[in-house]
């Protein structure tokens, strides 16, 4: 009975299956899942070492960190791996034969995905933090994988840009069959108009001189901030944006009324804190007025 136990202890060692020249598929299949089990146990001890020897100053710096080191973990043991797996050639044949179904059926997407995964991290693509729309849902980056990233969610009402705090995963290969817009961190302002209506009899040269007042006191974009932007999106981009500075369009409208549109750039992400602070500006201003009313639907 002894001597029974000490051969399966023998049979199922690590070291002895390790050392053996010719295993077969079974002791193969064993050997990975220790390899397995040791992988997952030097990946926890690699991120708490991480986590622990010099703490992130920030969730940013955290998450690259973490990213780094996961992508680093992978190559270095699959790399290690390969020599023990395919050892012997002769489980090649075998090991493909089991798999052989499951890739045929998935191989389309699975290709996909990884072309999808170049074309995001070349210069083209995205990364953590950008803002981008894709199948009508607009999101901020947070997550890029190699089969799939991840968008934090951003409200469909295109006057407020509010994040919905919802997690959104796309399989990469929708950046191969579908089209994309980026809103990036190297070019991180977009034009916005704000519509006010006026009634007939309104002054509208001096409301709309008040309304251009607004918009070149408060929300003028310094010129050397966007030139370098556009500087750095030319390295891949052949960009002219024209006229930067704030303009006010005053029209009639089939109505019977006057729209004033108020056209300036802003920073993505202040969108809505805009829009609060040019309404403001406007109800103060136009309430000392006498001449301007506006017009309500």
């Amino acid at each position: 009975m002894g001597g029974n136990l000490k051969e399966f202890y023998l049979d199922l060692n690590p070291l002895t299956l390790l050392r053996s020249p010719n295993r077969d598929v079974a002791e193969t299949m064993i050997l990975f899942g220790y390899m397995v089990v040791f992988a997952i146990f030097c990946y926890k001890i690699t991120m708490i070492l991480v986590e622990r020897i010099k703490p992130a100053p920030d969730a940013v710096h955290e998450y690259n960190r973490r990213k780094v080191a996961r992508m680093g973990f992978l190559l270095v043991f699959g790399i290690a791996y390969l020599p023990l797996i395919f050892s012997s050639l002769s489980l090649l044949p075998t090991v493909l034969g089991l798999a052989g179904a499951g890739i045929v059926i998935s191989l389309k997407e699975v290709w996909l995905n990884m072309v999808g995964w170049f074309m995001i991290m070349g210069s083209n693509g995205f990364k953590v933090g950008d803002r981008i729309e894709i199948d009508n849902i607009k999101g901020d980056v947070v997550n890029i994988g190699f089969f799939k990233f991840t968008l934090l969610e951003i409200a469909a009402d295109p006057r407020f840009e509010q994040s919905t705090n919802r997690l959104i995963h796309f399989p990469n290969y929708n950046i191969v069959l579908n089209r994309f817009f980026i809103v990036s961190e190297t070019m991180d302002f977009v034009w916005d108009e704000f519509r006010v209506y006026l009634e007939l009899n309104s002054n509208w040269e001096k409301a709309e001189k008040i309304c251009s007042q607004i918009l070149h006191e408060e929300l003028v974009l310094a010129p050397e901030l966007v030139e370098s932007k556009i500087r750095e999106m030319s390295k891949n981009y052949l960009v002219r944006l024209g006229k930067t500075t704030p303009i006010v369009y005053t029209s009639l409208e089939p109505e019977g009324i006057i729209l004033m549109c108020l056209r300036y750039l802003t920073p993505i992400r202040s969108k809505r804190l805009n829009r609060i602070l040019i309404s403001k500006e406007i109800l103060t201003k136009f309430k000392n007025e006498n001449d301007i009313h506006i017009h309500t639907h």
